[in-house]
């Protein structure tokens, strides 16, 4: 297998970024299982290394599928309204969390574009990080950053029944969420609006630090977007959000 890294523009989304992509070829079709993984877990490493704002790989279909044994079931890390998270193993050390996004017509299509914008632009501590993207066909994949302890809901409400998180980490959590809304509301120029805060979008790493996803709902504030449709998950949007459309506060519902 031959590695050629090239500077290259994504005809496929309508993002003003320029993508560093990762073009595999091969003297001969190779087997799934034959698949060196080695160069990606590098060009992943240089990315986070480097964590500039635009710097996204663009992943090979078939590199996924050998790093997620296929999509098999026994690497499911979850599953939500648009589709599984994966469990990806790049090499020995590095992991990653793949979603397979469902086939939703034109709002799954415009949640994909908006979650790679998005956190292609976006760089903080407590937002989680994209790794890369794939579009095969009709199916597009999102690659994440390895979240080992899942989500505050999972955590909540799973097995455990938030056995692990003691009113010390409960604390630390909603201060990390509120960082992350602090440098959206505050530090983003425009200011962007997450619009769909809730537990399973609040993800934990090993050290049960919080970081904040899924922002295909996301918009910025301003007259451009007064024609927004509301959008959120009820029981954690805001009252006056529903009934005048001018969110006031937010709300964060364990």
């Amino acid at each position: 297998m031959r590695l050629r890294l090239c500077l290259a523009w994504d005809s496929c989304l309508p993002i003003s970024t320029l993508f560093f992509v990762l073009v595999f070829t091969t003297q001969s079709a190779e087997p799934t299982k034959a698949l060196s993984l080695s160069p990606i877990v590098d060009r992943f490493n240089s990315l986070w290394m480097a964590g500039k704002k635009g710097s996204v790989a663009v992943i090979e279909y078939r590199l996924l599928e050998a790093a997620t044994n296929g999509f098999g079931e026994s690497n499911v890390l979850g599953e939500g309204g648009r589709g599984r998270v994966y469990k990806a193993r790049f090499d020995d050390k590095f992991l990653a969390a793949v979603k397979k996004l469902d086939n939703g017509g034109v709002d799954a299509e415009r949640e994909f574009e908006n979650e790679v914008d998005w956190l292609v632009k976006i760089r903080h501590q407590n937002i989680v990080s994209l790794l890369g993207y794939c579009i095969h066909d009709e199916t597009k994949l999102l690659v994440y950053e390895m979240m080992q302890n899942g989500s505050l809901e999972s955590q909540l409400h799973g097995p455990s029944q938030g056995s692990a998180l003691t009113w010390h980490l409960r604390m630390k959590i909603a201060i990390d969420v509120a960082r992350a809304l602090e440098y959206l509301h505050e530090n983003c120029n425009p200011p962007v609006v997450h619009r769909d805060i809730k537990s399973s979008n609040i993800l934990l790493d090993s050290n049960f630090n919080a970081k904040l996803s899924d922002f295909g709902l996301a918009v910025t504030t301003g007259s451009q977007n007064k024609n927004v449709k509301l959008s959120g998950t009820l029981g954690y949007v805001a009252p006056e959000y529903l009934l005048e459309g001018k969110p006031k506060f937010f709300m964060l519902r364990y």
